[in-house]
């Protein structure tokens, strides 16, 4: 098993360093796996183990001593870094568990200590005695009926006979005994715990259709428990379809997993998630939406400050994308200062490195340097086992690379290489493009019948993957994702108005009632009435001032009632207005965001490079309105707009964008004001032509820079606008003032509509003033400019 596969499971994973403990160890061991508890992996931090380390040295022989030597033993197997050292630590604080609880009869704490030394001889290297331990633990289990620790050794046995002894079908037996003892405690999250690494594992040999099917189980056991984290079955969910090239459902999963580590708040594993969704959009050809999360990825890893394989996979597609920008000397210096800061510890990570200085050294016409280091990729990761996806996927680099400098010889060893694994985890997409690579090689080198099966592979994997009902269910899919929760809330609110009329129908019932009793009042009074004639003129009087009483108490009541009825049929239209304005805009959005999706899939296939830049330029402005929405319908204001937040987001998706994040800097100044979405919108197309002109042409070379916004408010409704750079300034030839390029067209139509007072100035660099007043907006199409 992989480091590949730490998005199956709910933990960190840091493994060793090369060597024989490392070749052990890089089995797969998972450390959180081999704990009672899987979600909970390593349950203490190096801080905790400080502390634990007090309070052995000030502990008598009693049950505190006794929790922290149990304690820093499992800490001690679960550490990264230096495995021997680590694991003698581990041995001996267990030991000297072992014989304290023996000491002090707590049976219990006793096999703990036991099944943890289990682990640690085990991955020690001392397999024999490890099983050996085992067995005499699972007999005094079963002697003392002590089921719960015999379930979780059972499952960290299991654990070690999959990633260390590799016997898998010894594994899946102990996988079945766990989930069989768990089944029998009546701990139905931990049985389903356990279905879920043994669908892992049957994703990890490559049965993917079964891993499917059992993932899928999981998930539906656990929504039956009501188990809320769902999205790490979700991730693997994801990451199964992914492989086998079932994109819709994979990118379904996908964001089903953000959407539930959202709901919950359970991020431990977001750098994964994002990572597993940046993975799913590569293969999809969406670039831009794939750096994006694979960004968001890099930084989350970056923070821990420990070796991850994660971590460096994000940071080579970073690296690639900045060779697709020419920005190939920056990508050398971010994986080499990736490397100083953070450095490598075992084979595969030192692969994924290597794979990184390949690709630079390729694009920089250094093609023996480049050579040598896919070869050294592909050497370390066949030391580290060779056998999970980008070990695969290395021999396809390599074999790109041969076959770009016409060594198809060389070309054809790697690509054929890379179809020969046993099973086959290199996702469908991947293997489609290895399958026209090989038509290419088998086409020079004069095998055509051979040529053509590879072609026609590659048409027919192609065309399972992206037929046309699979890339409109991958349109629709996140206008759906996104309207889920409306429909959630429409529901609540349909579940409301019916315990509402369910009170009125009560209401109404009382008042029946007391009708009721009223009529049989004045029933009984009749009766006296009758029974005393002396008194009937003065009862008579009575009786007419009663009825005059009754008939205001009824009037009052019906009026009462019909206020009633108004305010609640006020308050009711009010909140379906409120709900259809918000709809309005969520559609809008949602409208604006497919005509993004749809100018993006032109871009895909324009060469020239002022179309391609003109369809860029239309999404960043289809971006700006669409923001407009997506703020609107997920406030509690339907008509203003927060510029603060509104112009920051405006400005972080251009620096994105145009991939310039780390040479110009923003410096923001932006007042706490509320505009109307009639200023709000010209305002936000006003900003993004002024700082993609920046973006485009201030800066060239990719020199550094400074970008400065500021927006204050002058009086009451006045309002000044600032956008400046410290760039080249504009060419000597240029008046903006007559300028009539679309974007200077669009900035002065704009600022006319507001009413506003245009400035073009340059000193060191370029400025723009906006200064306009809120009561001098004019209503006109901005076609009209």
């Amino acid at each position: 098993m992989a480091e590949s596969a730490v998005p199956f499971f709910r933990f960190k994973v840091q493994l060793p360093g090369s060597g024989r403990r490392a070749r052990l160890f890089w089995g797969g061991l998972m450390l959180a796996l081999l704990t009672a508890r899987p979600a909970d992996a390593q349950n203490i931090t190096r801080k905790m183990a400080s502390q634990l380390l007090v309070q052995l040295n000030n502990s008598g022989p009693d049950t505190n001593r006794l929790h922290a030597l149990i304690e820093l033993g499992k800490f001690q197997v679960y550490k990264a870094g230096e495995v021997t050292r680590d694991l003698d630590s581990a041995i001996t604080y267990l030991k000297q568990a072992n014989e304290l609880s023996n000491a002090l009869h707590r049976v219990n704490e006793q096999h703990d200590a036991q099944s943890l030394l289990v682990v640690a001889y085990i991955e020690r290297g001392n397999t024999r005695l490890g099983k050996a331990l085992f067995a005499n633990l699972i007999d005094e289990c079963r002697r003392t009926s002590d089921r719960q620790t015999e379930a979780e050794a059972t499952l960290r046995f299991a654990t070690c006979t999959r990633y260390i002894i590799k016997n898998y079908p010894e594994t899946f037996a102990y996988y079945r005994q766990a989930a069989a003892l768990y089944k029998q405690l009546g701990n139905q999250a931990k049985e389903v715990q356990v279905m879920e690494q043994a669908a892992s594992l049957h994703m990890d040999l490559g049965e993917l259709d079964v891993a499917e099917q059992a993932f899928t189980d999981v998930l539906s056991r656990y929504k039956q428990l009501k188990y809320p984290k769902l999205h790490y079955t979700y991730s693997s969910l994801a990451s199964v379809n992914r492989l086998k090239g079932n994109f819709d459902k994979g990118l379904f999963y996908a964001l089903q997993c953000l959407e539930s580590m959202n709901r919950t708040q359970d991020t431990l594993s977001a750098a994964v998630f994002y990572g597993t969704l940046a993975q799913m959009y590569m293969e999809l050809g969406q670039q831009s939406e794939s750096i994006y999360w694979y960004r968001k990825s890099f930084e989350q890893w970056r923070q821990e400050k420990l070796p991850n394989f994660s971590l460096y996979n994000a940071a080579s597609q970073l690296v690639r994308d900045l060779i697709a920008h020419r920005k190939t000397y920056e990508a050398l210096g971010l994986i080499t200062n990736l490397v100083q800061e953070i450095p490598t510890i075992n084979n595969i990570q030192n692969g994924c490195v290597a794979q990184s200085y390949a690709y630079c050294y390729d694009d920089l016409k250094k093609y023996d340097l480049a050579e040598r280091y896919y070869l050294q990729a592909v050497a370390h990761y066949k030391k580290s086992g060779g056998d999970f996806e980008m070990s695969q996927k290395v021999q396809q680099d390599v074999g790109k690379f041969y076959l770009a400098r016409n060594d198809v010889k060389k070309a054809g060893f790697y690509l054929r290489k890379a179809l020969s694994y046993n099973p086959q985890k290199n996702s469908l997409s991947t293997v489609k493009d290895i399958h026209y690579m090989l038509f290419k090689v088998d086409s020079i080198e004069g095998n055509y019948l051979s040529a053509i099966d590879h072609f026609r592979q590659h048409k027919a994997l192609n065309d399972s993957i992206f037929t046309v009902t699979k890339t409109r269910k991958l349109a629709e899919l996140e206008v759906r994702y996104a309207t889920a929760k409306k429909v959630q809330q429409i529901q609540q609110q349909q579940n409301e108005l019916a315990r509402a009329q369910t009170t009125r129908n009560g209401i109404l019932a009382g008042t029946v009632l007391l009708l009721g009793l009223l009529g049989l009042s004045y029933s009984q009074y009749r009766l006296k009435r009758r029974s005393n004639q002396l008194l009937e003129a003065k009862q008579l009087e009575i009786n007419r001032k009663n009825e005059s009483l009754e008939r205001i108490l009824a009037e009052k009541e019906i009026l009462i009632r019909d206020k009633d009825s108004l305010l609640d049929e006020k308050e009711g239209l009010l909140d379906e207005k409120e709900w259809m304005i918000k709809e309005i805009h969520h559609r809008v959005k949602n409208n604006l965001q497919i005509i993004s999706s749809l100018l993006h899939s032109q871009g895909v296939y324009l060469k020239d490079k002022a179309a391609l830049s003109a369809i860029r330029e239309s999404q960043n402005r289809v971006h700006v309105m669409a923001l407009i929405h997506q703020k609107l319908y997920q406030s509690e204001r339907l008509s203003t707009i927060s510029m603060r937040a509104y112009i920051a987001d405006i400005v972080e998706y251009l620096l994105t964008t145009f991939a310039r994040q780390d040479t110009v800097q923003k410096q923001l100044a932006i007042a706490p004001v509320d505009l109307d979405v009639t200023l709000a919108v010209p305002l936000g197309l006003i900003i993004n032509e002024v700082i993609t002109n920046s973006l485009k042409y201030a800066f060239p070379g990719q020199q550094s820079g400074l970008i400065r916004i500021e927006f204050v408010v002058l009086d009451k409704k006045t309002y000044r606008l600032v956008m400046a750079d410290d760039g080249v300034g504009l060419p000597p030839d240029l008046n903006p003032n007559r300028s009539r390029t679309l974007g200077m067209s669009l900035i002065r139509g704009l600022s006319k509509q507001l009413g506003g007072n245009l400035q073009i100035s340059q000193d060191n660099g370029v400025a723009i003033s906006l200064t306009f007043a809120e009561e001098k907006i004019e209503q006109q199409p901005i076609v009209g400019v």
